[in-house]
């Protein structure tokens, strides 16, 4: 009994941080935008934005496809993310996917190299035909950090 009261407070306090490290997530104004172009996909489309950015000339772009949906999320992740870096572009998107989800670093460990491609297609707000693909690449020798975010609508099943 002793035990189980020296470790409730630790149990306690494990719910809150993991618990306030969702609710973060969720709040990150990224998170919204991320799920309205991806919902907004239509069947047989693969609406794609891919963010580069160039840290060393202080400037980022955005390409888009030439479709609205892709066009209107460009154009709010332009002056809201990072230029100089692109570890925290592809955290803050990877915890919209999945809160507490870490593949580029943290606060205080910052990747010489990364890259990577993952595929969700259950996320909060997600429409359930969905699937999000996020590929990043980042500190790749002659290449600037980039990040493209996909999206795709499943067909109905037969």
């Amino acid at each position: 009994m002793t035990r189980l009261r020296t470790i409730a407070p630790f149990v306690t306090l494990a719910l809150l941080v993991t618990s306030c490290s969702t609710v973060q997530a969720r709040r990150d104004p990224l998170c919204a935008h991320l799920l309205a172009f991806a919902n907004s996909a239509s069947i047989g489309t693969q609406p794609a934005i891919e963010l580069v950015s160039d840290w060393s000339s202080f400037s980022k772009h955005c390409t888009h496809g030439g479709t609205p949906a892709g066009r209107q999320f460009c154009d709010w992740l332009l002056p809201n993310t990072s230029t100089e870096f692109a570890t925290i572009n592809i955290q803050r998107t990877l915890a919209c996917l999945a809160a507490g989800t870490n593949y580029a670093g943290s606060e205080r460990l910052f990747p010489e190299y990364v890259t990577g491609k993952v595929q969700s297609l259950d996320v909060r707000g997600l429409d359930e035909d969905v699937v999000i693909t996020v590929e990043y690449a980042v500190g790749i020798e002659g290449e600037r950090p980039r990040m493209k975010v996909q999206a795709e609508r499943l067909p109905p099943p037969d």
